[in-house]
């Protein structure tokens, strides 16, 4: 039985291997056969064998009505992976219909996969039985994986999929909390950059505060409430750094989360920005540096999180990027240059250098008198 961390591996492999011959895939079928054939290799599956993967797949609705899919994986003669393919860089979202046709044609086929080659759209039956789901339940993006890796959530997703694993009378209940588990982070993410007034009455009402004014929430209670949220977020991760140095007096990698998408901000990002602020009231010295860190903010990019002072280009303190061996890159301005490291400790120097320097060339923004008046 194939491992995960074989999977790994064998992923990683195939997700260089793409990247580097992507731009050679101009059509459908090149991109069918040198991207997605090995994709399902990878997973197990013997594309060489047409009782068990069969191209341009039919299935017959009534009235002679015919749908057809480009791959089809095949158990006792019957489908059961209904995969849809796409030219390289093409829009995936405009296939989904036909891949929705033959999925609900055929009540043998529980999983879907709309691929352009590069990034593979996952779908099962979650809501109705034989009705493919309009959302995928994962998302593997292998140029994300050739970059950073593959996140452990979406390892563990994958290895369902693979042919020793897959069992298509189950993958529609484990792919439904896969659905929900990312709605609710979506939501979760969402509230933590910008608390939704009826979040923060309901958490208020649980601190006992209830009746507080629309304003006073817009102005004072909404920016507490997303500063102790972050906080949340990042808390057992700083307890687990205090708590567990390694045997060289180190702190141990924190575990890296990616979800394989272009532009998502992902729980290790929130978490790095969390522990900035949280590091940066332990660095400081003097009551205006400690007021100054409430305006420390971030922005999500393609492949990396900046981290900035009041303005994101004047006021940047570093760029934030994911490593996939265990080490991340912290990418500060001249002359400090990069730092990578397992240990987020050792950018405690080089933090609290620029954050102080951004602070005397922008000024400090917010005084606790301030807030106090607002409040």
């Amino acid at each position: 039985m194939t491992t995960t961390n074989e999977l790994r591996a064998g992923l990683l492999t195939v997700a260089k291997r793409s990247i580097g011959i992507m731009a050679a895939c101009t059509n459908e079928e090149s991109t069918k056969l040198y991207l997605v054939l090995p994709m399902l290799g990878l997973l197990g599956y013997d594309y060489t064998n047409p009782y068990e993967v069969y191209p341009e797949h039919a299935a017959t609705f009534g009235a002679g009505d015919v749908a057809q899919v480009d791959l089809a994986v095949l158990r006792d003669g019957q489908p059961v992976i209904a995969i849809e393919c796409r030219a390289t860089g093409a829009d995936l979202a405009n296939g989904r219909g036909q891949l929705a046709r033959y999925f609900n044609a055929l009540p043998s086929a529980k999983l879907g996969i709309m691929t352009n080659g590069i990034v593979f759209e996952f779908f099962v039956d979650s809501a109705k039985p034989n009705i493919m789901d309009d959302e995928p339940f994962m998302t593997l993006d292998l140029e994300t994986v050739a970059r950073v890796g593959v996140a452990d959530e979406v390892l563990d997703s994958l290895v369902s999929v693979t042919k020793e694993l897959y069992d298509p009378d189950l993958i529609a209940e484990a792919a439904h909390i896969q659905l929900v588990k990312k709605r609710l982070r979506t939501i979760f993410v969402d509230e933590a950059k910008g608390p939704s007034e009826e979040f923060c009455r309901y958490a208020l009402s649980k601190a006992g505060l209830s009746n507080v004014r629309k304003s006073a929430i817009e102005r004072y209670y909404a920016p507490l409430i997303k500063t102790a949220f972050e906080e949340s977020l990042v808390l057992p991760v700083v307890q687990r750094l205090r708590a567990e140095p390694a045997g060289d007096g180190r702190a141990p990698a924190v575990g890296l989360h990616q979800i394989g998408q272009r532009i998502s901000t992902t729980e290790r990002e929130i978490e790095i920005y969390a522990f900035v602020k949280r590091r940066l009231a332990y660095l400081v010295e003097d009551e205006a540096h400690f007021a100054a860190i409430d305006n420390v903010q971030m922005k999500d990019y393609v492949g990396k999180l900046a981290i900035f002072y009041d303005r994101e280009r004047k006021g940047r303190l570093f760029d934030f990027i994911e490593g996939a061996d265990g080490y991340d890159k912290y990418i500060f301005p001249d002359p400090i240059g990069d730092i990578v490291t397992n240990n987020i400790l050792e950018i405690d120097d080089a933090l609290k250098a620029i954050f102080v320097t951004r602070v005397r060339e922008l000024g400090g923004l917010y005084q606790p008198s301030r807030l106090q008046r607002i409040a």
